[in-house]
């Protein structure tokens, strides 16, 4: 009877190993923002990219979750992971992510006012990777009016943007995101996409010489 129960326990663990395992297939992680060393406040496996003024982020918990907060006071700047996969195999991503302080008089359809609080962004490198690296961004807006807009970044003309969030009706809320990169890919730039070289995380204020403030949590490719 003894022996028996110690078996049956042994297949029981077995079966929820497995049955983990299973649950983790189709699912490719960025990154948790939990793990891993943090050097100088950049999560391990990221590179800061800094554009214009001084980069303000930091690793955070609270109530047992993880996640990076990005300010800005009249800057730009991100943090860029890079990846090699197939989007085809891989093409909805999954985010979470909070807006506290939106940059005033933002507004990307314009050139000088092109700032946001938070911005994704799925990169598409193609030969010569540093001229030709397609982007397809989704973007939380300061103006509400532009919530659903999507079209060619003025900034960059191989990057093409989405509008998910606009304006203060979120704000200070956590918002969980979820996108076919591969069919937005293909929407926005009418063709079918590369392999995907990895994922930035960005903030920006110098246009509007403003202030913003973000927060990005568990982010992941899956698929489905």
């Amino acid at each position: 009877m003894k022996k028996g129960f110690w078996i049956g326990l042994s297949i029981l663990f077995g079966l929820l190993i497995v049955l983990s395992s299973v649950a983790q297939e189709g699912v490719l992680w960025v990154d948790k923002f939990s793990e891993g060393k943090v050097v100088n406040d950049v999560p391990a496996g990221w590179k800061l990219e800094k554009k214009t003024g001084d980069p303000e982020l930091k690793v955070q918990q609270s109530g047992g979750d993880s996640f990076v907060r990005f300010r800005s006071d009249n800057s730009s700047f991100g943090l860029k992971k890079e990846m090699d996969f197939d989007i085809k195999d891989y093409p909805y991503l999954n985010w979470r992510w909070k807006v506290t302080r939106l940059p005033e008089k933002g507004d990307f359809l314009k050139k000088d006012t092109d700032d946001q609080a938070a911005q994704v962004y799925v990169l598409f490198p193609r030969f010569p990777a540093k001229l030709n690296t397609e982007i397809v961004g989704y973007l939380w807006e300061s103006n509400p009016k532009n919530k659903g807009r999507e079209g060619e970044s003025p900034a960059w003309s191989k990057s093409k943007v989405i509008v998910l969030q606009a304006g203060p009706e979120k704000l200070n809320q956590w918002v969980q995101e979820k996108r076919n990169v591969y069919e937005d890919y293909k929407k926005l730039f009418k063709k079918e996409p590369p392999k995907s070289g990895g994922i930035a995380l960005y903030i920006n204020t110098q246009h509007t010489q403003g202030k913003a403030e973000s927060y990005f949590g568990p982010i992941y490719f899956s698929k489905n």
